[in-house]
């Protein structure tokens, strides 16, 4: 069985940044493929970064017990499938699966060992200004990411580990979160 690493942290934080470059610079690792029901958006594709499912698959998936973590987020549903991570466990040493805080603590209730890390972004108004210019969410969208964003900055204490991606700083990001899994 794998090292399971949740890699955690607000919208917006640059999760998928900071995951990516450390990919580039040389960490390797297998990843758990997230299941969605919120739309595709533009150069996306299927399994990549989502399983993209109706919201009644997901809940017909939530009613056979197939789902090992879900949440229902910005009114779509995201979860692992149980079939997904015990596959991707069992074949690899090192496992990363980005999730929202919410599925990252339910991770870590029923995978104890797994290690959490949040990315963090250098401050509440430079997080605003990404969710902003990314321009991929309506403006309440953005505004509840943002609400629940001040929440999550403010409980940090839960996560093993915290790393702050600072604007113009991925490599930094990325070396730190190589380091972490890399113990």
């Amino acid at each position: 069985m794998g090292t399971l690493f949740v890699v955690t942290g607000p919208s917006g934080a640059g999760k998928d940044s900071v995951i990516a470059k450390a990919r580039d610079l040389g960490l390797s690792f297998a990843s758990i493929t997230t299941t969605s029901t919120r739309p595709m958006r533009p150069g996306e594709a299927e399994g990549n970064p989502y399983y993209f499912v109706s919201k009644e698959e997901f809940e017909q998936k939530i009613d056979r017990g197939e789902m090992i973590e879900y949440a229902e987020v910005y009114g779509n549903y995201y979860g692992s499938t149980r079939a997904e991570v015990e596959r991707v466990l069992k074949g690899n040493d090192v496992v990363v699966v980005k999730v929202d805080p919410q599925g990252a603590r339910t991770f870590k209730e029923m995978i104890p060992e797994a290690h959490t890390i949040f990315i963090k972004p250098p401050s509440f108004e430079a997080l605003e200004h990404r969710l902003v210019h990314r321009a991929s969410d309506a403006p309440e969208v953005i505004a509840k990411r943002l609400e629940v964003a001040r929440q999550e900055l403010e409980n940090l204490e839960f996560w093993n580990t915290v790393i702050v991606n600072e604007e113009g700083k991925l490599e930094d990001a990325a070396k730190q979160l190589i380091a972490v899994v890399s113990k």
